[in-house]
């Protein structure tokens, strides 16, 4: 299992860590034609990591809220609890926002403004939460 963990953790920490690279980059290559190859490409891998984070940190909030109400707040419990509901919201915003980026015939003009305005707090949201997620899941593995 421990195994499952380390390999999970890489391929988060390594796109958290491509996402935020190119996100800082992509203002150099913009055309202002719309088109993002690269960012079509990458979308289909943080689907799976947008998953694998939100399974991940909803696993970890079960196992968190086991241990009761009363049990003493810690700061592994603050971080099992910011990272569930950090996933929950990118979870959200991720889907909706690429749904509306496959279907653009079916959108207003106002939901295409905000489709583009949404990816500037999708992304660095993906490389805190699934970073984080990633490094968590890497500890664990080790003991």
């Amino acid at each position: 299992m421990s195994v499952i963990k380390r390999v999970g953790a890489i391929y988060l920490i390594v796109l958290a860590a491509l996402v935020g690279a190119h996100w800082i980059i992509t203002p150099l290559y913009d055309n202002s034609s719309g088109e993002y190859p690269v960012w079509v490409f990458l979308n289909w891998f943080m689907v799976v990591a947008v998953i694998v984070a939100l399974g991940v940190n909803v696993r970890n909030k079960i196992v968190s809220a086991r241990e009761g109400a009363d049990a003493p707040l810690t700061g592994r419990r603050v971080q099992v609890n910011m990272l569930f509901y950090a996933s929950i919201v990118l979870t959200l915003w991720f889907f909706w926002n690429w749904f509306f980026g496959f279907f653009p015939q079916n959108e207003p003009v106002a939901v295409g403004l905000v489709h583009l305005e949404m990816w500037t707090l999708i992304n660095p949201l993906f490389v805190l939460t699934t970073g984080t997620t990633g490094f968590s899941m890497w500890q664990d593995a080790q003991g």
